[in-house]
């Protein structure tokens, strides 16, 4: 008998539909439901396998732990890992990278909204992101001009906030400018079970580079040597 962790195992479900979702004319999200094949395994396994580390924001001058854990994994570290990062490369026929893994542990862990700026060419883009474990909200939002940001809307509370329910082993993958123009993000929600991203992410290095500030930029008011802006350390 065969499991997800056999090598000439097929963990992926690569006839799965792929639902698109436009934002506007020059973005999009694609959905794909049922994208792994046995979810709750390959959630086990990374639950209890991958060393977690805690990672550590720069805000005003001291280290805040964030809220929730992360990892680097090798994209050819587990056939579910290795099968997704070729058949990306080939859908969508760009040399994604990958995998950034994140565990939320509970309901408290979260993420607030955001755009992957860091990524600096923010004009053509890909980023894919296999979720398992707890389907929680996965809100996307366009991203309003500076001048017009009167006060901070949580997310999924705005009637305009596009909230997408991923999980147990559902495909998300952004396209075209939506780094540019979206924010995404994942709110505290009611539960104490554990969710999963892995991801991969692309881009064109095409446009003109973002130079603003990232959410993982350090942020400080003294005048003393800027420190990096984010650092991990043991759980």
């Amino acid at each position: 008998m065969t499991t997800p962790h056999d090598p000439g195992a097929l963990a992926i479900d690569r006839r799965a539909v792929v639902r698109r979702i436009a934002l506007g004319d020059t973005s999009w999200v694609d959905v794909i439901d049922g994208f792994v094949r046995d979810a709750g395994e390959e959630f086990d396994s990374l639950h209890h396998s991958v060393n977690w580390q805690q990672g550590e924001v720069l805000r005003y001058d001291r280290y805040v732990p964030e809220r929730r854990l992360a990892a680097g994994l090798g994209s050819d570290s587990t056939p579910l890992l290795r099968q997704t990062n070729l058949h990306l490369n080939a859908a969508y026929r760009q040399p994604l990278e990958g995998v950034a893994a994140i565990l939320y542990r509970n309901g408290d862990d979260f993420q607030g909204l955001h755009s992957d700026r860091e990524m600096r060419w923010l004009d053509d883009t890909l980023i894919a992101i296999v979720v398992l474990g707890q389907r929680r909200p996965f809100v996307i939002r366009h991203r309003a001009p500076m001048a017009e940001v009167v006060e901070r809307v949580p997310a999924g509370a705005d009637p305009a906030d596009i909230v997408l329910m991923p999980g147990e082993g559902d495909m998300l993958v952004m396209g075209g400018a939506c780094q540019r123009d979206w924010l995404h993000g994942i709110p505290a929600a009611d539960t104490q079970h554990p969710r999963i991203s892995l991801t991969w992410r692309w881009s064109s290095r095409r446009g003109r580079p973002d130079t603003g500030p990232s959410f993982y930029d350090g942020r400080q008011f003294s005048d003393r040597p800027r420190q990096a802006g984010s650092r991990t350390r043991p759980r």
